[in-house]
């Protein structure tokens, strides 16, 4: 054991070999900043947006609790026993076509699809609605006279008082009206009293889709739009007495008890804290925590009782706590995907560190043989350059750490544009730890090997000369040290990946890139002592730099093949996705989906596809009914006590369109089960696609419970068929066996195909002659795909760009580590007769075929990559681009050649003479 004496000397000779040796860790300090930025700047941002999540839980959800009923309106029982709890808000959210009533105008466009939102005058229970002009919300939706003086519209005050509506500013440009103009939607015309600047609760309706259009639940009842099958969301907030205000009241309770001031069994009978012996008012208070306590514990008593006092409601109740579950799902994923990108560049600049270490400790050997004659143990050796080590990598770590602390602050102003809240920018201590730890894990690991190895070389033998290795390899301790480095490596990864799959995957796949770069860059070598003879004699000098002993090519190979790798898969991926989206609209995608079209309007849709005397352009109408519905069980148990896949949970997210129909749809590949007979008659029976099928877990025989227009119905699975949403097709997931639906209240949806100007005249017809019908485009939807898409892209290309920019740090450690072997070999070239012009081609023979053999694997490996995510997982066309693969393979060529020659110019310019007196 080396006693505190020895340690506080190693500790001041690391201080002072570090005020000359310093330069030459800086592509080891680079290594360290730059993956230790990576994680921390990811884990900084994920937990801004969840602790801004939980700041503002309340008002994105809307209240303390929230409600979404199975019908369009709660019962007057229903509501009575929530009103009775607290302050109830309802809200009713659907698609609709908004007109305006300038057609023409300046904006280009006269119909346009909207969201829209009606609201009780007890909204928002929680945050503000911000206005421009600014007023309260009550005021703008209030019926009033028409104050804009538009040509359309008549002299200010003319005619009847119309419901006021804000509206996004969007809207206002597409239609090129302004504050005080009129619209119409539905049957209704709507004064436009503001534009609508903020929505505290806008988070939670996800991708809307269209402007927002906020107006009152009576103007809405007034639209006409609110007809049985209507596809909507019809929910309630509620906003729960505070702690201590008031006594809690069970929901089981008759509203009638409310009033008589019983009090709940569940909550105290006063508020928390306070003393029945009447103890001073500093004793009763109580303290931020309790409160925090008791008031989730009464939304949890709330949400738990509202689920037991209508079990046959098809209610879907949350808490606050559990706000926006898409998002934190999302950024959950992201999180961890984004954070095994970051932590495999700091394993790539785990080998910078490596190499830079080495080259370090090479450069230190008279120092260190120095300080072993003079009585210098190994510990003392090893424990000095430790410090080192510890000290350089530290100063990495903390100034990694430190600007991805400050990232959500600067990232504060992209909110809304990439993330949909307002960010938390105070600093967060669990991912600094986070990356902090992983980044100490990873110098360690990589850092032991060239340590032990410097430590373990004798001084006689650093005395004769130049010496190329470290020794005859680790000791038996030596091994032991470098596995627990990379076991405790292991371990934090495991801990801090939510998956454990994931992280075994990822760990597996890290071992298995080590593994086949590692190959590669044998290959290259045995390929490079194998090839014929050069006539050129700097051709073949180059070619031998390839394979000789102490050669960078290894660490060279992995850090650019796998950098480059990322950014090819990524670039791959999505070319393919684009050409995928763009291939099925033109092919096989509908022009418009219409939504909500009333039994009676369905022939018209029919005649406008005609062949004979339909309209021009239209090449195909398919129609069919859809009723709303909810699933809530599956095979008799409650869907939010079932692990449903994350890919199928958007089914049980609410109201879904379910239909019927006695033949299979066409092209039809049923994976289990048959078909039903045409004329079925018996218990109901249904149709499910196979994705949401292996995401319940369920097969042929299994039953599913729905809720449809408030009664529960529970169906056996008669069949499982495979569907490609890719298509954009009418297709449903759930389809029902003739009897059930035929007579429920339902509206239809239709599709047309067809392309030119023939579809913006069907557009036109459709939204002018049906005020009721909401029309969707579908390139307007794929655009929204896309930005997504683009987005998302954004930030992985990034990681994807920090794990190259590390590489090419690994690969300018490796030639700088090398550089006295290249200086040495320059001067017996030159001494030989060869001249500048030979070496520099030597050199450039040596890095143009690595970085070539290393971009063409690169290229290899990122579309194999991408084609087992494009056809793997997403089970969709794949085809190889291949302006992607020569972008990789020339920006490999070009990165090896500009840093290998830039890390050996000074070989060039070194005269002989000097080397040769010291030899």
């Amino acid at each position: 054991m080396i006693s505190a004496r020895d340690l506080a000397l190693a500790f001041r000779l690391a201080l002072r070999e570090l005020r000359s040796g310093q330069r030459r860790l800086t592509v080891f300090l680079g290594c360290m900043f730059l993956g230790v930025f990576a994680i921390a700047a990811v884990g900084s941002i994920s937990e801004a947006v969840r602790a801004g999540l939980a700041r503002d839980a309340r008002a994105l959800l809307g209240g303390d609790a929230s409600v979404e009923f199975a019908t369009q309106r709660p019962s007057d029982e229903e509501l009575a026993r929530l009103s009775a709890r607290g302050t109830v808000s309802q809200v009713i959210s659907l698609r609709g076509m908004a007109r305006s009533s300038t057609p023409g105008g300046p904006g280009g466009e006269d119909t346009a699809m909207v969201a829209l939102k009606g609201v009780d005058a007890a909204y928002p229970l929680y945050g503000t609605v911000t206005l421009d002009p600014p007023q309260p919300l009550a005021d703008a939706l209030r019926d009033g006279p028409v104050a804009g003086g538009s040509a359309a519209v008549g002299k200010p005050g003319d005619g009847p008082p119309l419901p006021g509506v804000v509206v996004d500013p969007l809207l206002l440009e597409r239609f090129g009206v302004r504050v005080g103009d009129v619209i119409s939607v539905g049957t209704q015309r709507f004064r436009i009293a503001a534009a609508l600047l903020g929505e505290p609760d806008r988070v939670v309706q996800g991708i809307t889709y269209g402007p927002r259009v906020l107006m009152s639940l009576q103007g809405l009842e007034r639209t006409g739009l609110l007809v049985p099958g209507t596809l909507l969301q019809s929910g309630a907030r509620i906003r729960l007495p505070a702690p201590g205000e008031a006594v809690r009241v069970a929901l089981e309770a008759p509203p009638s008890a409310t009033g008589s001031g019983a009090a709940s069994p569940t909550a105290p009978a006063g508020p928390p804290g306070a003393s029945s012996a009447g103890g001073s008012p500093a004793a009763a208070s109580p303290s931020p925590a309790s409160l925090r306590s008791a008031d989730e514990a009464a939304v949890t008593t709330f949400v738990e009782a509202a689920r037991s006092a209508f079990p046959d409601a098809g209610w879907r109740v949350e808490s606050y706590n559990r706000a926006v579950p898409r998002i934190r799902n999302l950024l959950d994923r992201v999180d961890t995907d984004l954070m095994l990108i970051g932590i495999a560049a700091l394993l790539v600049g785990g080998l910078g560190i490596a190499e830079a270490v080495r080259g370090y400790l090479a450069s230190r050997m008279a120092s260190i043989a120095t300080l072993k004659c003079v009585g210098g143990g190994v510990a003392t050796v090893l424990w000095t350059y430790l410090f080192q080590i510890l000290l350089i990598g530290g100063a990495g770590i903390v100034a990694g750490c430190a600007l991805g602390a400050a990232v959500p602050p600067l990232a504060a102003g992209l909110t809304g544009q990439l993330i949909p809240v307002q960010l938390d920018a105070s600093v967060h201590a669990a991912p600094l730890l986070r990356a902090a730890l992983l980044g100490l894990a990873i110098l360690l690991a990589f850092s032991l090997r060239p340590l032990l190895l410097a430590g373990a070389v004798r001084p006689a033998t650093l005395f004769r000369g130049y010496v190329a290795g470290g020794g005859n390899g680790l000791s038996g301790v030596g091994r032991v040290l470098v596995g627990t480095g990379f076991a405790v490596l292991a371990g934090l990864v495991w801990l801090f990946t939510p998956d454990a799959r994931l992280a075994f995957g990822f760990m597996a796949g890290c071992a298995g890139c080590f593994a086949v770069f590692r190959v590669v860059a044998w290959g290259l070598r045995a390929g490079a002592r194998r090839a014929p003879h050069a006539g050129n004699p700097s051709v073949r000098l180059g070619l031998a730099s390839i394979h000789r002993p102490g050669a960078p090519t290894v660490n060279m190979v992995f850090a650019l093949g796998l950098g480059l790798t990322a950014l090819v898969g990524i670039a791959q991926i999505e070319r393919n996705l684009s050409a995928s989206l763009a291939r099925d609209l033109s092919r096989d995608a509908p022009a418009f989906f219409f939504i909500n079209v009333l039994p009676d309007q369905v022939a018209e849709f029919e005649a406008l596809g005609n062949a004979s005397g339909g309209m021009a352009g239209i090449t195909r109408i398919d129609n069919a009914p859809m009723v709303r519905g909810r699933i809530v069980r599956i095979k008799g148990v409650p869907v939010q006590d079932v692990a449903v896949a994350p890919d199928a949970q958007w089914a049980v997210r609410g109201d879904r369109g379910l239909s019927h129909a006695a033949t299979p749809p066409p092209d039809t590949e049923l994976t289990a089960g048959a078909w039903w007979p045409t004329d079925y008659s018996g218990p109901p029976i249904i149709s499910l696609s196979d994705d949401l099928a292996r995401g319940f877990g369920v097969t042929v025989g299994d039953s599913l419970t729905f809720n449809i227009l408030g009664r529960e119905v529970t169906a056996s699975i008669a069949n499982v068929r495979k569907v490609d949403w890719m298509t954009f097709q009418l297709q449903f997931a759930v389809l029902f066996a003739p009897g059930l639906l035929d007579r429920a209240p339902a509206t239809w949806v239709v599709t047309a195909y067809g392309a030119g100007a023939g579809m913006d005249g069907l557009y036109r017809t459709v939204t002018a002659a049906h005020p009721n019908v909401t029309a969707i485009s579908m390139r307007e939807i794929l655009a929204e795909v896309r930005v997504l898409m683009e987005r998302m892209g954004v930030m992985f290309r990034a990681m994807a760009g920090v794990m190259l920019a590390t590489g090419l740090l690994v690969v300018a450690g490796a030639i700088l580590a090398d550089r006295q072997r290249r200086i040495y070999d320059a001067v017996i070239y030159k001494v030989c007769g060869a001249t500048r012009r030979d070496i520099l081609l030597a050199l450039v023979t040596e890095f143009l075929t690595t970085g070539l053999v290393t971009g063409l694997f690169s290229a290899g490996t990122g579309t194999l990559a991408a084609w087992a995510a494009v056809r793997g997982l997403l089970k969709l066309p794949f085809a190889v681009y291949p302006g992607v693969v020569a972008a990789t393979v020339t920006a490999c060529v070009a990165f090896a050649l500009v840093f290998g020659l830039a890390g050996t110019a000074r070989a060039l310019k070194e005269k002989p003479a000097p080397y040769l007196r010291n030899e």
